[in-house]
């Protein structure tokens, strides 16, 4: 059994409102609202704490509204250590339109200071080891050197942890110097990368297992939303279908998806069985609002009918 803990360095207040339509340049009227504590290392934390895996969450917190995401994180149950530091948490607002795709405005503006960092970042080495998951997730904030980052990563690595990135911020060359155990990247940052479409499951695939000869990571997961997920390691490429659903709300299911990859590394599945849960885990939660964690029996009920193909 791994210690596991997640990090955020760049958190935010999760406003999701509900609308019946999302009309350009006119002003729109929301029926519900719901506002969540995120960001993607926070919202890792909760879909393992909502599966009974233990885990801590190492997160910076802004000291003008710190307090109130403090509180959230206790109403749902999850373990945290924040490091504090001056100024605001971000907000960002989500619209879910009835039956079409959400439209979401992020703001851009928390700042983490070199010396908060650093005080993260010697807590995570100290902690470090075999027998320890990191899971490193969402952008990299203000005030932050990336160099620093990837240096921070690269370290946690060689301690012998078992890292898992799903970070926007890094490119192509940081993450062969960290060499990750997991990554997630989505079609187009595959495109990016190669110059080759993803048309399908089996271009998918092909692009993880170059992922992984090229030395980008251990394990690379591709996400094809509802299509299913292509995965690669040293042992071959598989690739997965999800069943339909109807979504409620995308966000948080690639979060999900990571989560129930480290769950599923914790309870000891193997490849192919890993894959389809952290699947199902991802299709379960576009099932919740806002970013609210999917429930066991919802995962159980899709990772029935998730198929597998070698």
């Amino acid at each position: 059994m791994k210690s596991i803990l997640t990090v955020t360095l760049n958190p935010a207040f999760d406003l999701h409102l509900s609308l019946d339509a999302f009309l350009p340049e006119r002003e729109n009227y929301a029926h519900a609202a719901r506002t969540d504590a995120g960001g993607k290392g926070v919202n890792i934390s909760r879909v393992l704490t909502a599966l009974g895996v233990e885990n801590e969450a190492l997160l910076a917190l802004g000291t003008e509204n710190g307090a109130p995401f403090e509180a959230a994180l206790r109403a749902d149950g999850i373990r945290f250590h924040p490091f504090y530091t001056e100024g605001r948490i971000r907000e960002n607002i989500t619209l879910h339109p009835t039956g079409a795709r959400e439209t979401r405005v992020s703001l851009d503006t928390f700042s983490l200071s070199a010396d908060t960092f650093a005080r993260i970042g010697d807590a995570l080495l100290a902690a470090a080891g075999s027998d320890t998951a990191i899971a490193f997730a969402g952008r990299i904030p203000r005030g932050v050197e990336k160099g620093a980052v990837v240096a921070l990563l690269g370290s946690l690595k060689r301690a012998g942890a078992a890292l898992y990135l799903d970070c926007n911020s890094l490119v192509a060359a940081d993450l062969k110097a960290i060499h990750p155990t997991f990554i997630k990247p989505n079609e187009e940052e595959i495109v990016a990368l190669y110059g080759e479409p993803i048309a399908s499951a089996e271009d998918a695939a092909r692009a993880a297992l170059r992922m992984v000869a090229d030395g980008y990571a251990e394990r690379v997961m591709i996400s094809l939303g509802e299509r299913g997920a292509a995965f690669a390691d040293a042992f071959g490429a598989i690739t997965v279908r999800v069943p339909a659903v109807t979504p409620v709300s995308t966000i948080g299911a690639g979060d999900s998806t990571v989560a129930g990859m480290i769950a599923a590394a914790q309870k000891g599945l193997a490849r192919e069985e890993a894959l389809c849960f952290a699947c199902a885990c991802g299709t379960a939660a576009c099932l919740t609002e806002g970013t609210a964690p999917p429930d066991a029996l919802t995962v159980a009920e899709i990772l029935s009918r998730v198929t597998v193909k070698r």
